[in-house]
């Protein structure tokens, strides 16, 4: 039986990077608001989440149950079917989402100094530069 994973530790604290790293993932359409339904795939486990992406509007990705993040006192938690993080999205997911979000905030940063991002990865580490 799926159930909804809850990541308390892997908290991301602005929405705007958040939003930023979701579409490098291709989720295009997200809904927010406040204490809106997550829908799995069994109707049973009753969540909910301030920034959603509903398993019918996530592009070319087949979720069984809607992908949410819960806001915080400490930034947005993800709330994730076990299901697809072991078969849709990849139980790397998470850690690749934070990849992308240190992304974003290194491309806002370089923006903001007017400076270019250099990217280079060394084995399984990626370290990001900015360069102005």
């Amino acid at each position: 039986m799926s159930k909804y994973m809850i990541f308390d530790s892997d908290a991301f604290a602005s929405r705007d990077l958040l939003v930023d790293a979701l579409g490098s993932f291709g989720f295009a359409k997200i809904t927010e608001g406040k204490d809106l339904p997550l829908e799995g795939w069994d109707k049973q486990d009753a969540r909910t989440a301030d920034i959603v992406i509903r398993r019918n509007e996530a592009g070319d990705r087949q979720l069984l149950g809607d992908v949410g993040f819960q806001r915080t006192t400490r930034g947005y938690v993800p709330i994730i079917d076990d299901l697809d993080l072991s078969y849709s999205l990849g139980k790397d997911f998470i850690r690749r989402l934070q990849t992308e979000y240190h992304q974003a905030a290194a491309v806002k940063m370089a923006r903001s100094l007017s400076g270019k991002l250099h990217r280079e990865q060394v084995g399984k580490t990626i370290k990001i530069r900015v360069r102005f």
